[in-house]
């Protein structure tokens, strides 16, 4: 792979910021859409359709596989083509399509397609999304930039709880009758997160050209710190078992959404102040703590038996967004070359994705085989592991790799 030297792309948008708060807004309408149903249909798969934990880890193992074979690509390709728009537009409208597609749902299968769909559309818009983010955020500021889009996410998700609940559609068992009444309510919110971005996102011309040769490659820079990534992901399996553990307490559906508003509220509260921090002090220990949040997190959840105690670990789960979902990408944009965005973020998505496949179907196994408790320890013994990774990487290289970027903003930020 190759790329002519050349000024990095800007945003068309009079003020950089607003790339981020822009696509912050799409995935606000979009979460606003996704979130109580990603929460209901486990509940609907087992206590409404008879399935097993283990079904519904092949399921989200089996979307997250199909998701995999697109996230490096789009990412890839996004670096070739004009603008990277295009494809979050066609992400997006997977995802809306996904949701139209749980209406005629009737046979478990059939819902799991429709998963496949929604996860296929991820995979498509992730990694061009994060680098239009990147793209657009001025040099230092991608640690703000991307705390403003996880906040306008998780603020997306507890509005769309907060409607459901509003509308009295969260009480009483997870039905088909019920389910199907929380999609029709959702969807709308979905068509409009799509008629955003087509309307209002800029379309960020790249002046950065790179030869659209037909090989891809996990770019070098990254390396190290993609395998810490790795095998912290191995343990953060899908939160759907996170609601399949509340429901085992006693918890009903209603109960399992008002976490949840609690739980996203921490975890938007913390996104743009924590982004802004890791501006001013660096990214690394604070990423390395909130991976060592979810260790603790979910070794709590391995343990707890009352319902007042796994309602206070759900809650803290939700520094566990804030300290990283921002955190990690903004790293990922100080390390990168501006002609590589696109295939670092896909890198990322890949990477994710591959750990995502056996994490969710282990941890559907084990608790099914053997319980709860086993297999959250083990999602919390890959999370500490991750962390030494990470610190150790950092020791070796990445503080390096880092200092260089920053030596250098005009080659590495736009």
């Amino acid at each position: 792979m190759s790329a002519s030297p050349s000024t990095p792309p800007q945003a068309t948008a009079p003020d950089q910021i607003s790339v981020a708060t822009r696509l912050g807004w799409v995935s606000f309408f979009n979460d606003c859409s996704s979130e109580v149903i990603a929460r209901a249909m486990p509940l609907l798969l087992t206590s409404g359709l008879g399935m097993s934990p283990t079904f519904v880890g092949a399921i989200e193992g089996g979307a997250e596989a199909i998701s995999i074979l697109l996230k490096g690509f789009s990412g890839w390709i996004s670096d070739r083509m004009p603008s990277r728009k295009p494809l979050v537009v066609l992400g997006y409208s997977l995802a809306v399509l996904s949701r139209v597609f749980l209406l005629a749902a009737h046979l478990p299968i059939w819902f799991g397609l429709a998963r496949i769909l929604d996860r296929t559309g991820k995979g498509l818009r992730s990694a061009p999304r994060d680098a239009m983010i990147a793209d657009g955020a001025a040099s230092g500021m991608s640690g703000k930039a991307f705390g403003i889009t996880r906040f306008l996410d998780a603020l997306g998700a507890i509005t769309g709880i907060t409607v459901i609940l509003a509308m009295g559609l969260g009480d009483g068992p997870v039905t088909e009758v019920s389910f199907r009444r929380l999609v029709l309510a959702a969807v709308p919110f979905g068509v409009l997160s799509v008629l955003f971005l087509i309307v209002a996102v800029p379309r960020i011309t790249r002046v950065t050209k790179t030869k659209a040769t037909l090989s891809w490659h996990v770019p070098v820079e990254v390396r190290g710190y993609l395998a810490a990534v790795g095998v912290f992901a191995l343990g953060n399996s899908s939160d759907a078992f996170l609601v399949l553990k509340a429901h085992e307490l006693g918890f009903s559906f209603r109960a399992i959404l008002l976490m949840m508003l609690c739980f996203n509220a921490l975890a938007a509260a913390l996104a743009v102040p924590v982004g802004k921090l890791t501006d001013k002090i660096g990214r690394i220990s604070v990423l390395a703590f909130g991976w060592l949040v979810y260790a603790a997190v979910y070794a709590l959840f391995a343990s707890v038996q009352s319902m007042p105690a796994f309602a206070l670990a759900l809650f803290v789960y939700g520094a566990f967004y804030g300290f990283t979902e921002g955190t990690e990408k903004a790293l990922l944009a100080d390390i990168l070359p501006v002609e590589k965005r696109g295939t670092g973020f896909g890198s990322l998505q890949l990477v994710l994705g591959l750990a995502a496949l056996p994490a969710s179907v282990i941890t559907g196994w084990l608790m099914t085989t053997y319980g709860s408790r086993l297999a959250f320890n083990v999602a919390a013994g890959f999370a500490g592991i991750g962390a030494l990774w990470l610190l150790l990487w950092w020791r070796a290289s990445g503080r390096r790799q880092i200092l260089n970027a920053r030596a250098y903003p005009a080659a590495a930020d736009p």
